[in-house]
């Protein structure tokens, strides 16, 4: 779909080629740049481009404000932490992550359209150069108004987005004939479109994306029947353009900022900082991934030498990089990550521990709880919901700096035997693979490693490092899709409508081979399929007479497939199969999985809110339960755990499993929903125990509470950093 725009003619923008880079763009007055950097310069520094200052809650409320009056209905926050609802990527790395796959694709609808919404997002891509450029950070605030088109309800398109953006910049008093619209393209989380970068004065402010294809596997893209309007509004950066500070670290979080200066001494120098933001601008930092040729032409620009230079700004570098990312890891923690050595704990304790190591190199004598206070004061007043978390963040922040300790103290004989070897093999440089092994594997910061180097041996720290070892771990690439695929209609799963029956009567529909077992697939089945940490019912088919065991059965595509014990021909297709299941391992694994359900409940209550499935397996003698948690589960806890079960136990309580689409369950519930992991499908099981807890759960339950018998705690233990396993029997 090409974007023909007539909204540009009416407002007056025309066409234009910037002579630097080539790049379409429109604007109300003739001229030769685009308005991005580096093709124009940072012309707001010191010179505001409104007349009035926002601060960068301020001009969030201006945003809503505008939009609502616009039509447009102000939607909360969603969590940081996008693997609450999808299994792709682990961070909101912008608005419209909040939106995909489910609604993006049409299986649920928006929670309301058009939508305005500020989102918290973290991208740490760019992590190295927070501090450093005057404009990147961990956490920023995407503003946007969201449309979700279809055809037969079709809101809004490119005219309506681009007079909205226009107006909305107008509004709060920018010169509209500073403004400039470059014609570019989009992808990201799935998806992709053409797009307009809005720009003034040399930076860019926000991003219009027309949304109308899905990014496939392969790199193509498929057209989309839903057009989204999804864009993103740079809040901090028209805080700061407004407000014309030596840096956006200044124009949005000012008072946190100002209470380092306070603790640390360090005063800001706002003729290095704007003259640093203005050439970081023209540069495009993120590609070269070295950040000496910044440095050396801010030197140069201010007839400093480069060790001067250093010396004044780093100091001042450290106390914007302590403000980013305590503000970062406050979104993080209170959204439910916990810091860990894989996944996303490993990006939360990479943020942490850099904080940790900026602090030590300003000298603080304060712990990281101590400013984290000092963050969750300013950023609470407009986040309630973070203060609630206070508790919760300072556990898991002292202990982490505890743990940072200990780690530095042991890596150092870790590092001192590598480098041992290193020259043992005659090598005088250690190589950015182990560098990096020695921070993956061990946790062993660069800084230390090259605080242990002597004479004859050199440790290079490319300026980007965390920004490579942060990309390494950003998305989730555990989950892996079937290439298996079958033909056949869907199988109707007869245990979801009566748990009790164990014999049931069908057609074959067909006999494949899949990894070299033979399997049969029926119109119908009383037989579970493995899935969701429970493993599939055991039992035997009749067909013809001829009596076969089914050792394992298993699901693609909505189709169970049953293994087949024994050699079986094609010319049982069409014909008729009794079946029956091994009742006592059905029921046994019903009473485990429904215990599962109360344990992770149980310990949600005694351990806190934080508390995330992150696996089960429900055996025939026993079952496991993996938590997210920051510390060991002690005893006191354990008991308190298995006595809140076994109540729930004695309460009999009937559970509630009802089929939802998949906007109608977390319309009722919310991602609390997903402790299992992600369901697919637009319509999904909910397993309820009223009062206790409610999952998307596809497994097999018992009827009430009191049929799961005593559940006894066995034993935990910790399997990886930040999981806990809780492994548990249940019934007599």
């Amino acid at each position: 779909m090409i974007i023909m725009v007539e909204i540009f003619d009416e407002l007056g923008y025309k066409k234009q080629t910037c002579k630097t880079c080539g790049q379409e763009f429109y604007s109300q007055v003739d001229r030769d740049t685009c308005g991005d950097a580096p093709c124009d310069e940072y012309e707001f520094i010191a010179n505001p481009a409104t007349d009035k200052p926002y601060n960068l809650y301020e001009i969030q409320n201006v945003f809503r404000e505008f939009l609502e009056s616009e039509g447009h209905t102000h939607v909360h926050r969603y969590p940081v932490l996008a693997k609450r609802w999808r299994d792709d990527v682990f961070l909101v790395g912008a608005s419209i992550f909040c939106f995909q796959p489910w609604i993006t694709s049409g299986l649920v609808k928006p929670p309301a359209n058009p939508i305005e919404m500020a989102q918290p997002s973290i991208r740490l891509n760019d992590v190295d150069n927070v501090g450093r450029t005057g404009r990147h950070m961990t956490c920023f605030t995407m503003g946007t108004h969201t449309v979700i088109n279809k055809e037969d309800d079709f809101i809004y398109w490119e005219d309506e987005t681009i007079r909205l953006c226009h107006e909305f910049f107008a509004h709060i008093g920018i010169n509209t004939e500073e403004i400039t619209f470059i014609k570019s393209w989009w992808s990201g989380g799935g998806n992709e479109g053409p797009c307009y970068e809005v720009c003034c004065r040399g930076v860019e402010l926000a991003t219009l994306v027309f949304i109308q294809y899905e990014t496939l596997e392969n790199g193509d893209k498929k057209e989309i029947p839903i057009k989204v309007v999804d864009t993103g509004y740079g809040l901090e950066r028209i805080a700061w353009i407004s407000q014309g500070t030596p840096t956006a670290y200044d124009a949005c979080f000012a008072p946190v900022v100002d209470k380092l200066k306070e603790l640390t001494g360090v005063e800001i120098n706002e003729d290095i900082q704007g003259r640093n933001a203005q050439i970081a601008g023209m540069m495009d930092i993120e590609d070269i991934g070295d950040l000496k040729e910044l440095r050396q032409q801010v030197a140069d620009s201010l007839n400093l030498s480069l060790d001067e230079y250093l010396k004044a700004a780093e100091p001042m570098e450290a106390i914007y990089i302590i403000a980013d990312h305590t503000r970062c890891l406050a979104f993080m923690l209170a959204d439910g990550i916990i810091p860990s050595n894989v996944k996303e704990g490993y990006l939360a304790r990479l943020v942490l521990r850099r904080t940790i190591r900026f602090m030590k190199e300003l000298n603080m004598k304060e712990s990281l709880a101590d400013v984290m206070e000092i963050q969750l004061d300013f950023l609470s007043k407009f986040y309630p919901e973070i203060r609630d978390s206070e508790e919760h963040i300072m556990n898991i922040i002292t202990l982490e700096e505890e743990r940072y300790a200990a780690t530095v103290k042991k890596g150092k004989n870790i590092v001192r035997r590598s480098i041992k070897r290193l020259k043992k093999e005659g090598k005088t440089e250690m190589p950015l693979e182990m560098l990096i092994d020695l921070y993956d594997a061990h946790g062993i910061p660069p800084e230390t490693v090259v605080e242990m180097t002597g004479d004859g041996f050199t440790v290079n720290v490319p300026d980007n490092f965390f920004t490579q070892v942060a990309g390494a771990h950003e998305k989730d690439t555990s989950s892996k899709k079937s290439s298996f695929k079958l033909d056949f209609p869907e199988t109707d799963l007869l245990f979801y409508k009566d748990f009790y029956q164990q014999e049931f009567e069908a057609e074959v529909l067909g006999l494949v081979e899949k990894d070299g077992k033979q399997c049969l697939i029926f119109d119908k089945t009383t037989f579970y399929p493995e899935g969701g940490g429970q493993p599939s019912d055991v039992g035997e088919v009749s067909i013809n007479g001829n009596v076969f065991k089914i050792p394992h059965a298993d699901k693609i595509d909505n189709v169970v497939l049953h293994y087949v014990d024994g050699d079986i021909t094609d010319d049982v297709v069409g014909q008729k199969v009794a079946g029956k299941i091994d009742w006592t391992r059905r029921i046994t694994l019903a009473r485990h999985h429904t215990g599962t359900h109360l344990v992770i409940a149980a310990a949600r209550k005694v351990l806190g809110q934080h508390i995330w499935q992150a696996g089960s397996q429900n055996g025939l003698t026993r079952a496991r339960i993996d938590l997210s948690h920051y510390k060991r589960i002690t005893q006191e806890e354990l008991n308190e755990i298995e006595k809140l079960a076994n109540e729930y136990v004695m309460e009999n309580i009937d559970l509630d499993i009802q089929f939802h689409t998949r906007d109608e369950a977390q319309e009722l519930y919310g991602f609390v929903l997903y402790q299992g992991g992600i369901v697919p499908g637009k319509m999904i099981r909910v397993v309820k125990i009223p009062g206790v807890d409610v999952q998307a759960c596809a497994g097999t339950h018992v009827p009430r509470t009191g049929v799961v018998g005593p559940i006894k705690i066995n034993k935990t233990e910790r399997v990886q950093d930040g999981v806990e396993r809780i492994d548990f029997s249940a019934g007599l």
